[in-house]
């Protein structure tokens, strides 16, 4: 390479980068779904697909099946397998003008687990998670993750691949998808796969494509918003922006003036340490052309400065962060806050570290500017706050680990557009054959309830539409228990249970998953995964596998009134309805008023009958119907009854779009 001319390097480089960025036509190309350890969905004609040279014969050979096809103009091709038993590990062959081979292919159940950050959540934290991890080796067990990818039209490219489970890669696998998957394979005794396509934070309409979007009167409000949006936050998601953010002279504030000042760090060795003994460092995800170095001149024009610079996406983040000490946290409760100088083109957000906090939501500020010349900024540690979708914690200034500063584009955080990642994570999947597929999403909808009931469909209808399959199960994962409500009064959680279990009823081959049970008032992300996972299972197995056995806790059937009372009934009442405790709690009943008071109930075989003295004409009960209500009503199979109302009046999200 010495010896070569720069032209020749530069040509060089110019066809290598050419050979990574296209796929070469003349050698078979293929979707990253096939890879090695892939699982097949058994029982189901197996389409295999990819691209090569214009009119190139293509032959694809798994197990005894062997199917040929020349590939068209545009060098694409495809084949279709027949339909193959369990079982495994295969050779898959493409034969073209070169070879393509694909090794320990497994045939058995594949699902798809989807959602926002609750199916994203880790086994690692989960509560029952170290235990599992210590018998997560099993090689008949599969993941594989889609990359996060924002786009406005249907994508095929995807940078993953298949891993077999073990203890390190399941480690930071969706929680309730790996035991959702591990029940599987226990009672079907076949290889399962899970393909995990979440993000977290996302509402369900950028799951859903753009038809329902815009001709379901209900939800043409969100389409409408973002037909609305700038130019530069429509630009954002797909093409990203740069930024440029310089930082210099990082500085403890003295809470009095009997404690100095303490300087963190200035850069001017050229060096990313801090004087009490840690260092910064830099990390990025999706971004390759982002980058961190120390530059001349810093501020005051001498030494060095911190530059973060690059091109950020709705699917990308930068992360700056210092560790203040290598090995025990930092007591900074002699400090009022933290200075420093910025300059450049962008914004960030500064975060505190404190070990008590586990699941990000660490103390912060708003999203701050720079400006083009050097500014000085102050971050009182008094006017941190959480965001709130976390576990709340006191802050504490004698336990600080270090911090955190996220940096972004001079947008900050704009919107992401409906049906970006329909486009950029769902479609290059729906070639792919599968069982079926599991949601655990609705934080994000909470405040549009009502919608949800419209929602929710639309996406299911959609994704069956895509994939081609019009009756595949979709199991859906009701909300938990979480925040807080006034008793008696609305509640956009339970409006959103209600669409969920709205969706179970009116639209075929739908499971749910209650989870009223799990959760935790003062945490989004509750870590009781397993029950969530082993209940999807649960309706999977006694309704897609047709096992004998009760797989959902109560369900509201009717009600009747009878002197005074309310009889409820119920489906899926199993062995008997159950209460956990010494009485039933959660119900409340009211008359024609609409004005609910708590309510005495009690179970009566199959019926629950509610009553109050307050309510002799009684007209209505709900149950369960808050944001972490006190609740216990269950069937003997240890199943907890699904939240619920027996009247349609307006609820606070009625008019929400």
């Amino acid at each position: 390479m010495s010896n070569l001319s720069a032209f020749h390097k530069l040509l060089l480089a110019f066809s290598l980068s050419l050979a990574l960025a296209a796929p070469v036509f003349g050698v078979p190309h293929m979707s990253r779904l096939f890879s090695d350890h892939m699982v097949l969905q058994r029982d189901m004609p197996i389409r295999v697909w990819g691209t090569a040279g214009a009119a190139e014969p293509i032959s694809v050979t798994l197990a005894a099946a062997t199917r040929t096809t020349t590939t068209a103009a545009n060098g694409h091709w495809s084949v279709t397998l027949p339909a193959m038993p369990a079982g495994g590990p295969f050779l898959l062959e493409i034969h073209g003008k070169s070879t393509l081979r694909f090794k320990d292919v497994m045939i058995g159940e594949v699902w798809v687990a989807s959602g926002q950050s609750n199916m994203t959540y880790a086994l690692s934290g989960a509560a029952t998670g170290p235990d599992a991890l210590r018998h997560a080796d099993d090689p008949e067990l599969r993941f594989f993750t889609v990359p996060k990818r924002i786009a406005l039209t249907n994508q095929t490219a995807l940078d993953a691949s298949w891993q077999p489970c073990t203890g390190d890669t399941a480690k930071e696998f969706s929680a309730v998808a790996y035991f959702f998957a591990r029940d599987l394979r226990r009672a079907l005794n076949v290889p399962v796969g899970v393909i995990l396509s979440a993000w977290p934070g996302t509402a369900a309409e950028e799951w859903t494509p753009p038809a329902p979007l815009g001709s379901e009167p209900v939800l043409r409000p969100i389409a409408d918003r973002w037909n609305k949006a700038s130019a530069a936050d429509r630009s954002f998601a797909v093409k990203g922006h740069s930024f440029a953010l310089e930082f210099d002279e990082f500085e403890l504030v003295p809470a009095d003036s009997a404690t100095p000042t303490v300087a963190l760090s200035n850069f001017d060795r050229g060096s990313s340490q801090v004087s009490t003994g840690g260092s910064w460092s830099y990390s990025w995800s999706g971004a390759p052309e982002t980058t961190f170095a120390l530059v001349a001149p810093g501020h005051g024009n001498r030494g060095f400065a911190a530059k973060l610079a690059g091109v950020l996406d709705g699917a990308s983040d930068s992360r700056w962060e210092v560790q203040l000490h290598p090995h025990t946290p930092t007591d900074l409760s002699a400090y009022s806050g933290v200075r420093f100088w910025v300059r450049g083109s962008g914004s960030f957000v500064f975060q505190s570290l404190q070990p008590s906090i586990s699941d990000w939501d660490n103390y912060g500020t708003g999203i701050l500017r720079a400006t083009p010349g050097w500014k000085q900024v102050t971050i009182p540690f008094r006017d941190l706050k959480q965001q709130g979708w976390g576990v709340v914690q006191n802050l504490t200034l004698d336990q600080i680990s270090g911090f955190s500063i996220f940096a972004m584009t001079e947008l900050g955080d704009p919107p992401r557009p409906p049906s970006g990642l329909f486009f950029g994570m769902i479609t290059p999947l729906v070639d792919y054959r599968i069982r079926g597929a599991i949601w655990y999403q609705g934080e994000s909808n909470t405040e549009r309830a009502f919608q949800y009931r419209t929602l929710l469909p639309s996406l299911i209808k959609s994704w069956r539409a895509a994939w081609q399959e019009p009756d595949f199960p979709f199991l859906i994962v009701q909300l938990p228990n979480q925040g807080y409500s006034p008793e008696f009064g609305d509640s956009w959680w339970a409006e959103l249970r209600e669409a969920q279990l709205f969706t179970l009823k009116s639209v075929p081959d739908t499971g749910l998953a209650v989870t009223i049970d799990v959760g935790e008032a003062a945490n989004l992300h509750p870590p009781r995964k397993e029950e969530i996972g082993s209940r999807l299972a649960l309706w999977a197995l006694g309704t897609t596998y047709g096992e004998k056995l009760e797989y959902s806790g109560p369900l509201y059937e009717g009600m009747k009134v009878e002197n005074g009372e309310i009889r409820l009934s119920f489906t899926h009442v199993g062995a008997g309805l159950d209460v956990h405790g010494d009485y039933l709690q959660g119900f409340a009943i009211a008359g024609a008023d609409k004005k609910f008071h708590r309510a005495t109930a009690r179970i009566e075989g199959n019926s629950v009958v509610v009553s109050s003295p307050d309510v002799p004409a009684p007209a209505a009960v709900r149950y369960a119907w808050a944001n972490s209500p006190e609740c216990n009503l269950f069937n003997k199979d240890g199943l907890p009854a699904s939240p619920f109302r027996t009247d349609d009046w307006p609820g606070a999200t009625f008019s929400n779009r």
